[in-house]
């Protein structure tokens, strides 16, 4: 901690030291046309997104993509005061969670993995055990369905990736503070404060501007509802770009991540009824329990111009992260009884990710047709190195908990177990332009992946190898210039772990998915207005479970279809609306038990829906401009699994939120409301005694400025 803190304010020193040499380095700026601008008073900055890059891996418009994206920009989690991911899902069509834990939500009706959220196109986080932090991130990409064919080993419901902030060639110091708290009957306006802090530093290191910076601090401290639950969040983003010529570029930096929270199971529910369960601020752990993460990444981005419009991009990512555990953990309710079982237990999860990614892309003739061309490679490696160390159960009151207070030594195992990952990957893409209406996209990618596993604790090693060959095609037709219509086929793949074999020790194929998807694609009124909307069908096969036997076997197959639409508008420049909804159908398709087959997948809504929406007054207030946002979200009803024997049914929730903000010169102050009547509702969990309950009502005082 005292490093993290060092380093940190080390680093502040440090970007106010360079901006004083680049601001004045900057010429004094000429006044004599200013008369020239036109202020549009009330004007704010537009949640469209005309450049999205995570279908393709390329600059293709938008229109000529046979494939659903939908974008979280900057300006939208500013408004919303969205300090994690997690904070933003709500107001995303198709998303929901599952949980608390980075990848604890789901896409289409399909679970997601740490591979679902990936970093400027590479696997990896930093951190685990929570959503990641958006102190770094320019915009959230969350692309819809397979997407195995530009990212690899991935679920079929599709993914998340997020943009990180670049160095800026202008010199400028924005900052950011909060404090939040909380307005509810078991947490009352000053009980359970919480404070949040960024510094985000940018502009040219010399004068030719061949070098920048950018330097972002962040710092959480808070404390929750919950009792006794607390953490402490510190980050530290330092990158730099080197421009030598306009046609290469070379980006590079570190992300430095320490995260300190109380280890929090959640709430139980008796007779797996969620109207059964004990006020929402019980905690069952221990009130020194703990979850702490700690990462680091190194990065680097290399582009550069090749001979005919070829072009070269080199990405490379390595991630060092530890996530340590101590804690009583939540492991089962006895509903006669109404004594919650908890078991002592820690770990240590050490996780390596290392990859490469080399592509070019670039357009080629034959006649009157375009091609443009995408050839990929990809080598990864990863290790995980996990140990897990239990003790005795106990018993807990599921009204008024107790911590326990001795280790019991006599119950205690030891689980450890090391796993190495070499993927190698060659893709493909063509992205056809037959004439200005008609495009066509196909693309192929083949991936293997070499298994070194050894089980410590019990001195026995094993190997596995897995390769597939998977492709995705599209077709694309624009009925007038700004609409477009199109059709796709994707597939996924996923590796079975290793540790799964069948009843004669063979290892098993790996998950397989693929998807249909028809959409349509609009711009309107000046590209103000953007309207999408899609349906899709999904099939996820080769799902291994064990039978009765208890024996693994390829038991399962899950299928989702469903509609989704959204629509940015910006009808006039000081206000501007967002909206979406999605229907979707996921169940467990194939199971040779009567009592699963047909069941809704966890974790996935048939509807969920949200409204957005932002209004500048037109006039100005003691020189400044007030603004209100309005935002609501509905979840309908989600089992936490799909086995009725274990599973609960989370209700149907609206929340809403609502903010004012005044903004003067650079500067702006907020105060934002989270769930304005007090939503009593679920984000997620996992059978009967994992349950995750959402914030209640929440104010948050921001101030940020510029300078």
């Amino acid at each position: 901690m005292k490093f993290i803190v060092n380093t940190i304010t080390r680093s502040l020193v440090l970007v106010l030291g360079i901006n004083s040499y680049a601001f004045a380095d900057e010429p004094t700026q000429d006044n004599t046309n200013a008369d020239d601008t036109v202020v549009i008073v009330g004007q704010q900055h537009s949640y469209l997104n005309p450049q999205v890059s995570t279908a393709t891996k390329t600059d293709i418009d938008p229109l000529d993509t046979p494939n659903t994206v939908n974008v979280i920009n900057h300006q939208f989690l500013q408004d919303i005061r969205a300090t994690s991911l997690a904070d933003a899902y709500g107001y995303t069509t198709g998303l929901t969670r599952s949980g608390v834990n980075a990848d604890s939500f789901t896409l289409r009706g399909m679970p997601a993995d740490l591979n679902t959220i990936q970093v400027n196109g590479l696997p990896g986080l930093a951190s685990r055990f929570g959503s990641p932090t958006t102190a770094n991130v320019e915009q959230v990409e969350i692309l819809k369905g397979p997407a195995s064919i530009m990212y690899g080993q991935i679920q079929p419901g599709g993914m998340i990736n997020i943009i990180t902030k670049k160095p800026q060639d202008e010199a400028a110091i924005n900052y950011d503070i909060s404090s939040r708290t909380y307005d509810t009957g078991v947490s009352g306006f000053g009980d359970d404060n919480g404070f949040t802090g960024t510094i985000d530093a940018t502009g040219p290191i010399n004068a030719s501007k061949t070098w920048l910076y950018r330097m972002i601090i962040s710092s959480e401290d808070t404390d929750s509802y919950r009792n006794d639950v607390d953490e402490h969040n510190y980050y530290l983003f330092p990158t730099f770009t080197y421009r030598p010529s306009a046609l290469t570029e070379l980006t590079f930096g570190l992300e430095l991540q320490s995260e300190k929270r109380v280890a929090d199971n959640g709430i139980v529910a008796l007779n797996n009824n969620i109207h059964h369960v004990a006020p929402i601020d019980t905690h069952y752990q221990a009130a020194g329990d703990s979850d702490d993460d700690k990462g680091t990444a190194a990065f680097a981005t290399f582009k550069t111009a090749l001979v005919n419009d070829f072009d070269l991009t080199i990405q490379w990512r390595s991630v060092w992260h530890e996530d340590t555990r101590d804690l009583y953990e939540t492991r089962d309710i006895n509903d006669v009884t109404q004594q919650v079982s908890v078991r002592d237990r820690s770990q240590v999860n050490k996780r390596e990710y290392h990859f490469v990614d080399a592509r070019t892309t670039g357009s080629v003739w034959t006649g009157n047709i375009e091609h443009q061309l995408l050839l990929g490679t990809n080598i990864g490696f990863e290790k995980k190195d996990f140990l897990r160390e239990t003790y005795a159960t106990t018993q807990v009151d599921f009204i008024n908990p107790q911590d326990p207070t001795e280790r019991n030594e006599n119950k205690y195992k030891q689980d450890h177990r090391i796993t190495e990952y070499t993927n190698y990957s060659l893709y493909a893409q063509d992205t056809i332009y037959l004439n200005q209406d008609w495009t066509l996209m196909g693309g192929l990618r083949y991936s293997r992946q070499d298994v070194d596993f050894d089980y410590v604790s019990k001195s026995t090693t094993d190997t596995q190898s897995t390769d597939a060959l998977v492709s995705q095609a599209g077709i694309v037709y624009k009925i007038v210039d700004g609409t477009s219509l199109y059709a796709s086929y994707g597939e996924s793949f996923n590796p079975n772990s290793v540790e799964k074999k069948d009843a004669n020790d063979d290892a098993f194929d790996p998950e397989k998915g693929r998807q249909y998807e028809i959409g349509t694609k609009t711009n309107l009124l000046n590209d103000k207005t953007n309207l999408t909307v899609a349906y899709f069908d999904i099939k996820k096969t080769n799902v291994v479970d064990k039978n009765d036997a208890g024996d693994y076997e390829l038991l399962g197959q899950i299928r989702s279809k469903g509609i989704e639409t959204e629509m940015l508008a910006m009808p006039v420049d000081n206000w501007q609306i967002k909206l979406g909804y999605a229907y979707v159908d996921s169940e467990v398709a194939d199971n040779p038990d009567a009592a699963i087959q047909g069941n809704r997948t966890p974790m996935s809504a048939y509807h969920d829906a949200y409204v957005w929406t932002r209004y500048n007054f037109p006039y100005e207030v003691a020189g400044g401009i007030i603004g209100t946002t309005l935002g609501a979200n509905y979840e309908s009803a989600r089992y936490t699994s799909e086995d009725p024997a274990d599973r609960v049914k989370l209700p149907s929730y609206v929340t809403v939120d609502l903010g004012v903000h005044y903004d003067i010169n650079q500067y702006r102050a907020s105060l934002n409301i989270g769930n304005l009547f007090d939503e009593t509702y679920y984000v997620g969990g996992k059978d009967s005694h994992r349950l995750y309950t959402g914030d209640p009502r929440t104010l948050t005082l921001s101030f940020s400025g510029k300078f």
